[in-house]
């Protein structure tokens, strides 16, 4: 297959444009132009084609990966969902998430001290913010670390009702321990802290 026509980037750092003879469009970086010593008229095997097409499609995949680590933070297993949904196969999404870990863009250390920071400001308890941990795929064997920067239950159960339980009648009480539970506390810790409110309340 020859190519009958090379267009240069419009900014530095982009792709080249390679037309081929039978109408095909390619975008193919720099160092795929001095790997694969490409110019005008050059003409390519099928095999080389072929490398040429996989080569560049695996640098497009690790340019969107960069792309999206930069946004905000992914898990691993978050980052090859969105690659496998942007035509990544799962072997080859593994390994640009690995790329991604050894470069130091994803750190899922770093991200879940920052989903458990983000969710016990929220007012969550244990249980809520490890299911977000489980949702997000972070490895259970990063959790306990994580876990260490989370306020002691009954203070965040404390504030909790500081702003929310308007009277200590059952009802209420009910009501509010059961939002806690919602939100992620043990009954263990909610009831000696309902209890306490309940007799500073009678008080």
């Amino acid at each position: 297959m020859r190519i009958e026509t090379l267009m240069p980037p419009t900014e530095v750092g982009k792709p080249w444009l390679l037309s081929l003879e039978n109408g095909e469009l390619l975008k193919v970086s720099e160092g795929a132009m001095i790997d694969f010593a490409l110019h005008k008229d050059r003409e390519l095997s099928e095999e080389e084609l072929e490398t040429l097409r996989a080569a560049e499609t695996h640098r497009a995949l690790k340019d969107q990966a960069v792309a999206f680590l930069l946004q905000r933070p992914y898990s691993k297993r978050e980052l090859c969902t969105r690659l496998m949904r942007r035509g990544a196969e799962e072997v080859q999404a593994a390994e640009i998430a690995a790329w991604t870990e050894e470069i130091g863009l994803l750190d899922e250390g770093l991200y879940a001290a920052r989903i458990v920071r983000h969710y016990s400001q929220k007012g969550f308890g244990p249980y809520k913010i490890r299911d977000e941990l489980y949702r997000r795929g972070i490895p259970r064997e990063l959790w306990e670390e994580a876990m260490t920067e989370l306020p002691d239950p009954e203070e965040a159960i404390a504030d909790y009702l500081h702003r929310h339980l308007r009277s200590t009648d059952p009802k209420a009480l009910k009501r509010a321990s059961d939002a806690l539970g919602r939100r992620g506390f043990s009954w263990s810790d909610i009831s000696p802290v309902i209890r306490r409110f309940g007799a500073q309340w009678e008080d």
